[in-house]
């Protein structure tokens, strides 16, 4: 293990005072929030000149602007929210290594970026935050030219990196090399889902197919990274597939039992997109819990997942029933895992309108919160109520592209 201080990249005077201007050039703060204010929404949107975020009081109604407002920040790939301390963004460098920032609210509850810009050793496929960290984790080519996978972990407390790598060839046992797709925090240990692909390929691209389609793996890692590993053979891999990217299909209700998702991305598999279960403190797939979530989808495919409340989740589906190859991801359901049930959700714009869906949402307060970009209009954040499966349109946020995620944020 190789630990070691990230020092920030020190901004010029220009640069600084560019890290915290408007998008018109004029410095200009967020609107200061009601007093005795403990928490407010964040909410990146981007414009043709660059990436802001942006605070709110109120996600129902009202409007918040890029216009003479906001902190610029990069364009980034991700985001994660590590409670309601910190939003990190996650910039995607190709096969550079990846840049991470992180923004908190002050004592006034205004929004400003923490000084410390991270750069992390390594590119990465998925992301996470377990323990005090946040995590990031690709597949490598090790020294000695075997499969490894490279974990950094960026400890948000002391603002230093510990970067380790493990062996990621016949990971499973089946021959082939491990990708993860996912950190998913559990008690004291991480769930991530497991893609394997052939040996002679370890970075896992999109072209590399393994030859077991229709089998699903978890893997639990304790903080060593050492990994205890479940197989089943009712679901294909839990990820779902971008390019590079490894989306998780992991996700867990507020009593620890974990679900497994899968989108039956591989166009070989036999099996259908649904879930398995792992009940709390189990390191087993419940025998008697499977979900066939494509039958009552109309042949629709999950692409990604987020937990709300209770025994619901929303899903981002496939538009097209039967196919995961196209990039257009429009619908989103809501599952009751218990019930079985599954729901499109009701009072969004019409599909041929929505031109983008929030890479990340925010649950809260028993719903949860979905950026939607359309056509016709400026992107507004819709809230969605589980029980009902509607959504009501809520903030306007007035920016000339789209808007990527929005969180929760609390005075510390």
């Amino acid at each position: 293990m190789n630990k070691r201080t990230i020092f920030p990249f020190m901004l010029p005077a220009a640069g600084l005072l560019l890290a915290f201007s408007s998008c018109d050039g004029n410095e200009s703060p967020n609107p200061e929030p009601p007093a005795g204010q403990t928490s407010q929404y964040v909410v990146v949107a981007t414009t043709t000149d660059g990436t802001y975020i942006l605070q709110t009081d109120d996600l129902a109604s009202g409007q918040v602007t890029t216009v003479g407002n906001g902190i610029e920040t990069e364009a980034a790939t991700a985001w994660i929210f590590y409670g309601t301390k910190y939003a990190y963004d996650l910039v995607y460098k190709q096969g550079d290594p990846a840049e991470v920032a992180a923004y908190e609210l002050d004592e006034d509850g205004l929004l400003r970026r923490r000084f410390n810009t991270y750069q992390m050793p390594s590119r990465y496929t998925t992301y996470g935050y377990f323990d005090k960290y946040i995590v990031t984790a690709v597949t490598v080519t090790r020294p000695d030219g075997s499969p490894g996978l490279s974990f950094n972990l960026l400890d948000v407390n002391t603002q230093t990196i510990t970067e380790k790598t493990i062996a990621a060839g016949n990971f499973t046992g089946n021959g082939e090399t491990a990708n993860l797709s996912g950190i998913l925090e559990v008690g004291d240990k991480f769930f991530s889902g497991i893609c394997t692909t052939p040996a002679v390929e370890p970075g896992g691209s999109a072209g590399t197919a393994t030859a077991y389609p229709d089998s699903v793996w978890v893997g639990i890692f304790d903080r060593d990274l050492n990994c205890t590993i479940l197989r089943d053979d009712r679901l294909s891999y839990a990820t779902g597939r971008y390019r590079s990217s490894y989306h998780t299909g992991l996700a867990k209700d507020e009593n620890d039992n974990v679900y497994v998702f899968s989108s039956a991305y591989d166009s070989r598999t036999e099996r259908p997109s649904g879930a398995l279960r792992i009940n709390r403190g189990e390191t087993r797939f419940d025998p008697d819990y499977f979900f066939d979530i494509q039958s009552l989808a109309g042949g629709r495919h999950l692409y990604k997942v987020w937990y709300i409340t209770g025994d619901y989740f929303l899903l981002q589906m496939y538009n097209t029933p039967n196919q995961t190859t196209e990039a257009v991801w429009s619908v989103l359901a809501v599952v009751d895992v218990v019930k079985k049930t599954y729901r499109e959700v009701t009072g969004l714009p019409a599909l041929d309108r929505i031109t983008g869906i929030g890479s990340t949402p925010c649950a809260d307060d028993g719903k949860i919160a979905m950026p939607v970009t359309t056509s016709d209009e400026y992107p507004h954040i819709y809230l969605i109520d589980p029980v009902t499966a509607t959504a009501v349109k809520g903030l306007e946020v007035v920016t000339e592209q789209s808007v990527a995620a929005v969180g929760k944020l609390t005075v510390q």
